[in-house]
This record gives structure tokens, C-alpha cells and sequence, in this order.
């Protein structure tokens, strides 16, 4: 799979001006997402799998509510308090399970989110939400270990924080983790 190639993918502008990858053929409405102060986890995924999604680890409810409204964001959360304020109607997703696997599969079944890694979209840096941006290999080796310098050739890099990615083995982890999850939402369905 080519992450490079993935970089290229159509995209569009969310309502507050952030890029994010075309919607697919059915047409499913792209979201850009903010998670509560409990979903950190949650939120680096997401990014991971290409989508905007905002996180801020301290914020109150009430700037939580004005930010949702704000950049027009699909709400994630597990407060189950916060979804009952009428601003958030129709905006929000009450999150069940406590564990990734459990929250990621409600999110695919629930809002039909991609969990697949070799779709075509723009990477994210997990920690910045940034889009990644593709990185020649002569420079990205001053900037990675040797071996991996040598076992590579395509690599991305988070125009903010600098730090560089490469397909390594824990891209294959996350795509064996991620086809599993996919897989049981397959069998949960009626």
C-alpha cells in the first residue's frame, strides 16, 4: 500500500476550512469530528484513520458545546449529562463502550466510519491533527534510524510538529486490528 499515493486523494474543505478526503460513493456525509476530554485515545485514532478531529485534553463543557457549534463538528462523547443539552441534538454520538476496539466499532456501525487503512485519504498526525505531507526519502533519512532509512522509500511528515512516518510493522497492526473490529461489526449486525 502506498501512503503517498493515499496523500493524493481527493479532497474537499470542511465547513471551517479544514481539508478532508472526498466523500466516498455512497455519498456519506464526511465528518469532522471534536472528542471530549475522554476520548483522547479515541481522537488519535481517528486521525490515524484521516479524520479532522479536534481534542483538547482540559476544556469545560460549555466551551466543549460553543466549539461543537463553532466549527460545525459531530460531537463524540461518553457524558452522557453533556448529549442532553439541546444545542448538541442531532449532533452527537453517545459513545457505549469503554474500550478503542468497542468505540471504533460503534463509530463504524453507527456513522458508517471508513476503518480501512488502504482507502484513499489524508493521513493526520495523531498528535496535531495536521494533514501529513509527503516527504522525499533523501530527506527524511537524516531524520529516521538508519535501518529504517534503508528498508523504506516513502515517508510523511506533520507540517506542524515535524515528526516523520513511515509503513512500518505498526501499520500492519493497525490494519490487522482494525479488519478485526471491522470484521466483528460484521457478525454484531442482525
Amino acid at each position: 500500500m502506498s501512503l503517498v499515493r493515499n496523500l493524493r486523494a481527493t479532497r474537499f474543505r470542511c465547513p471551517h476550512g479544514t481539508a478532508m478526503k472526498k466523500p466516498s460513493l455512497l455519498d456519506q456525509p464526511v465528518l469532522c469530528f471534536i472528542a471530549d476530554a475522554m476520548l483522547g485515545r479515541l481522537a488519535r485514532w481517528l486521525r490515524i484513520l484521516g479524520y479532522d478531529t479536534a481534542y483538547e485534553k482540559m476544556i469545560t463543557d460549555e466551551a466543549l458545546v460553543e466549539r461543537t457549534l463553532r466549527e460545525d463538528r459531530w460531537l463524540l462523547t461518553r457524558d452522557r449529562r453533556l448529549v442532553l443539552r439541546k444545542l448538541l441534538r442531532g449532533r452527537h454520538t453517545l459513545l457505549d463502550a469503554d474500550d478503542i476496539d468497542g468505540q471504533l466499532r460503534q463509530l463504524h456501525r453507527d456513522l458508517a466510519i471508513d476503518l480501512d487503512l488502504t482507502h484513499q485519504r489524508a493521513y493526520r498526525c495523531a498528535d496535531c491533527n495536521v494533514v501529513l505531507t509527503s516527504l522525499s526519502h533523501a530527506d527524511a533519512a537524516p531524520q529516521v534510524p538508519p535501518f529504517v532509512a534503508q528498508e523504506h522509500r516513502e515517508f510523511l511528515q506533520c507540517p506542524q510538529c515535524r515528526r516523520v512516518f513511515w509503513p512500518g510493522t505498526h501499520w500492519q497492526d493497525l490494519d490487522r486490528r482494525l479488519t478485526a473490529i471491522r470484521a466483528r461489526t460484521l457478525d454484531a449486525q442482525p
